[in-house]
């Protein structure tokens, strides 16, 4: 008899193991409380505008997400970031924007013209900075946060205008407490192979020079459509039968060596595996009949909400250049903004020619309760914000505004030892499955490739299963 698995869950992660466990072959259900397919990526196409309402690209260091588009047949759609036009980060500074100094790479600098030139950084400051190569390595091994590790290796001011506002922006997260294992833990391994930061990145510079290659794609990709067009055709490439949009589940209960599954609609669903592919605390409150001991693992995963606002306006009524990525703001700066993404700058068919279209990203750790405002408010702190930093008075031609109540998991201090005891917890209860941000990385990539081992490995036991009881291998395959 074919075991069937559910997927609890259809966003990115939930999608990616539906699609993989149908290549695979094997029986699923996918269910959605939601109308629509993909959590929050969305996008909306209107009047030209392509705006993202939650991610709006993917690194493509890591494989997944290009993998996974070109298996679905989008070649065609995908678009690198506009390195010439994007190459530039801001920071906004004493009331003004500053250029990110050239060479840095991530939070350390690799040519020393660019950094001593800079008014970004005080002199005591690139002074601090500039001992980073004499600091000696840390010997503990006990997870550190990265406003720690920055502050002990560069200093206060670097965490302050440049590493907190970016490296923490990107978790939406409080740097102090912020996990560097769970996060970056390539900075670790630098300080224990090179000692320095800065030494291990200016070689890896070196290394880049001269290593001849094929040209690699752009750091970051996205769809010509818009990343929604990632999440159609993965839900139009699985079996219409097997998707129940719309509807909720209710209940997870155990049975023998299955799991009952109760819907909103009334009808129950039996399972030989469950994959949870939504926020933990969701998992957490429908596993807490089966196993309180995870339902309580699984609720200690911290989550805060952000909110994101897109603006489009004519370009002529634009008197800033906008020749660059965008620019982040220090939480010391007393703004109410965290960031803002010149997206029509940084790839191309996301405005009309004789527009632009800007992104502003309110809330998180820092200032969660400005997330929490209705879209009318966001709207005004988005516009009075662009008024102030950039000196736009225009009125927009488009505004959309996306709120994600508890959406964005933190990996605070500890992270790898909860993920560590919810896993041998797992490993008691055969067939239940977590995937997706709140894990082992929040990424689009990251999302898909948790979803892709579970379906692997639940591929894996079932056709064990199966070679156990068959007495051949034909059998198997009709069974």
């Amino acid at each position: 008899m074919n075991k069937r698995t559910i997927i609890i869950g259809g966003g990115i992660a939930g999608l990616a193991t539906a699609y993989a466990l149908h290549e695979h072959g094997c029986e699923f259900v996918l269910v959605e409380s939601a109308a629509r397919w993909g959590g929050k990526i969305t996008t909306a196409r209107e009047a030209g505008f392509t705006v993202e309402g939650g991610p709006d690209s993917f690194i493509t260091q890591k494989a997944g997400g290009l993998e996974l588009c070109r298996k679905l047949g989008l070649d065609d759609q995908l678009v690198g970031s506009n390195s010439g036009k994007a190459a530039k980060t801001y920071i906004y500074s004493r009331g003004q924007l500053q250029a990110m100094p050239e060479g840095m790479m991530l939070m350390a600098p690799t040519m020393i013209l660019p950094f001593l030139r800079t008014r970004l950084i005080s002199w005591p400051g690139k002074l601090r900075m500039g001992m980073e190569i004499f600091i000696p390595r840390r010997r503990s091994d006990e997870d550190e946060s990265l406003a720690a590790f920055v502050r002990r290796r560069l200093g206060h001011e670097l965490l302050d205008k440049i590493a907190g506002p970016l490296m923490g922006g990107i978790h939406s997260a409080d740097p102090e407490r912020l996990s560097l294992r769970s996060t970056f833990p390539m900075f670790i391994e630098m300080e224990r192979k090179h000692r320095s930061l800065t030494l291990a990145m200016i070689k890896r510079k070196k290394q880049a020079a001269t290593t001849p290659g094929t040209k690699r794609p752009s750091m970051f990709m996205t769809l010509r459509g818009g990343l929604q067009q990632l999440s159609e055709a993965l839900a139009a490439h699985l079996p219409l039968d097997s998707l129940r949009a719309n509807t909720r589940v209710v209940a997870v209960r155990r049975e023998a060596d299955a799991y009952r599954i109760e819907l909103s609609d009334g009808t129950t669903l039996l399972a030989d595996d469950v994959v949870f592919a939504t926020p933990s605390y969701v998992a957490a409150d429908l596993l807490r009949p089966v196993d309180s001991a995870l339902a309580d693992q699984l609720s200690a995963i911290r989550y805060v909400s952000t909110a994101t606002v897109s603006l489009g306006f004519r370009r002529a009524d634009i008197t800033h250049p906008l020749q660059g990525a965008g620019f982040i703001v220090p939480h010391s700066e007393g703004r109410q903004i965290n960031a803002c993404s010149w997206s029509s700058a940084k790839f191309d068919h996301r405005a009309p020619d004789d527009s632009v279209l800007l992104r502003v990203f309110l809330g998180g750790a820092l200032a969660e309760p400005l997330a929490e405002q209705d879209e009318a408010a966001l709207i005004r702190i988005a516009r009075e914000e662009l008024r102030i930093i950039l000196g736009i008075t225009a009125e927009p031609v488009l505004t959309k505004a996306y709120r994600w109540h508890k959406a964005n998991p933190q990996y605070d201090l500890g992270h790898e030892s909860r993920l560590v005891e919810i896993e041998q917890t797992l490993s008691r209860l055969p067939g239940l499955h977590v995937v997706g941000a709140a894990y082992r990385g929040a990424g689009l990539p990251d999302c898909i490739q948790s979803g892709t081992r579970v379906a692997q490995a639940i591929a894996t036991r079932h056709a064990s299963t199966q070679n156990c009881q068959c007495e051949s291998t034909a059998a198997c395959i009709e069974s």
